[in-house]
C-alpha cells in the first residue's frame, strides 16, 4: 500500500497508511505512516473496542497537518493486550511448513 500511497500522492491527494508492519513500511517509504505494533491485519486494535479504534484513526488523520518530511513514521503509543508472539509463530510455521 504504501507504493500505492506515493502514487495518490503525486496525483495531488494526501494519503496516510496504517502500519503493523515497521520494517516493511520503511522500505516502501510512504509519505506519511502511523505505525501500530499489533498482529499483521489488526492495525485499528482487538474488535469490539471502538473508542480505541477511534483514537487511532485520530491519530493518524493528525499526521497529515504533523509530518512535513516524506517517508516519516510515527510510532502509536499503544500496546496490544496480549502477548501475540505465539499467534505470529504460528502463522510464520503454516507459511513455511514448518
Amino acid at each position: 500500500m504504501g507504493l500505492v500511497a506515493r502514487v495518490v500522492e503525486e496525483a495531488g491527494i494526501a494519503t496516510v497508511l496504517v502500519s503493523t508492519g515497521r520494517d516493511l513500511t520503511a522500505l516502501v517509504r510512504p509519505p506519511r505512516s502511523l505505525f501500530v505494533n499489533y498482529p499483521m491485519g489488526n492495525p485499528f486494535g482487538p474488535s469490539g473496542d471502538p473508542a480505541h479504534q477511534r483514537r487511532i484513526l485520530d491519530d493518524a488523520l493528525a499526521l497529515f497537518d504533523a509530518v512535513t518530511e516524506a517517508g516519516t513514521i510515527v510510532d502509536a503509543p499503544y500496546e496490544w493486550p496480549d502477548d501475540f508472539t505465539a499467534a505470529v509463530d504460528k502463522s510464520l510455521g503454516a507459511m513455511t511448513g514448518g
